[in-house]
């Protein structure tokens, strides 16, 4: 592993720990600060795109760019979350990793949607899936599981017009594809989504179900390391 490989490695490490230690526990704030600070680390390194690590310091940067703009939108930045998904997407295209640009290309649609372009989000989401399903690797059924999660959540929320019966079919198809996966946030946060449109729905029984399940989950989630 070449020394600059190495500086990117570590980088991409300071961001997976603000994510586990700081975004997860919702101290947003704090983690956005960690995230800028690794944005400007990756662009001090003497790296020009003829470089053999430049692709994978571009993957790194538009790892970071989402995780950044999924702070922002939550932060009630939309506008800024929005810039930074641009750059993001082009940072993906230059990593020349299709799960990169796949999960660039879902944010970006994300931001679309919560500024008010519903259509140019859901054409980016759809991008996503088809880039998702080319492949059976973990990271593309990962992926595509969390697809129908954001549907899901962006239905729930009113910004994409489904029944709740239609988003308990899309939350359940998540479950379908990240149980087998053992990927706990991702199971959390679909019976999450399942349980919103039950409630929708009136059916507080299964409601009900659905919350208790996503706690069970939600305890089965160990930071990475």
């Amino acid at each position: 592993m070449s020394e600059l490989t190495e500086q990117i490695k570590k980088i991409e490490s300071q961001i997976e720990k603000a994510l586990w230690d700081l975004e997860l526990n919702n101290q947003l704030e704090e983690a956005l600060v960690i995230y800028q600070d690794a944005e400007v680390k990756l662009f001090q390194l003497p790296i020009n795109d003829e470089n053999p690590a430049y692709k994978e310091q571009q993957r790194v940067l538009s790892y970071c760019l989402m995780r950044q703009g999924n702070l922002l939108r939550q932060l009630k930045k939309p506008d800024e979350a929005l810039a930074l998904s641009e750059r993001e997407i082009a940072a993906a295209r230059l990593s020349g990793d299709d799960i990169t640009l796949a999960r660039a290309l879902m944010s970006n649609g994300t931001n679309y949607i919560v500024n008010g372009s519903p259509e140019r989000g859901l054409t980016a989401i759809d991008k996503a899936q088809v880039l998702f399903e080319k492949g059976d690797s973990y990271d593309h059924k990962q992926g595509l599981g969390w697809i129908w999660i954001l549907k899901a959540d962006l239905a729930n929320a009113g910004l994409v017009k489904q029944e709740p019966i239609e988003i308990i079919d899309i939350a359940t198809h998540a479950l379908e594809i990240l149980k087998p996966l053992e990927n706990w946030p991702g199971v959390a946060r679909a019976y999450a989504a399942r349980a919103k449109a039950y409630e929708r729905q009136g059916d507080d029984v299964d409601a009900a179900k659905d919350r208790q399940e996503q706690k069970e989950y939600e305890n089965m989630i160990e930071p990475e390391g």
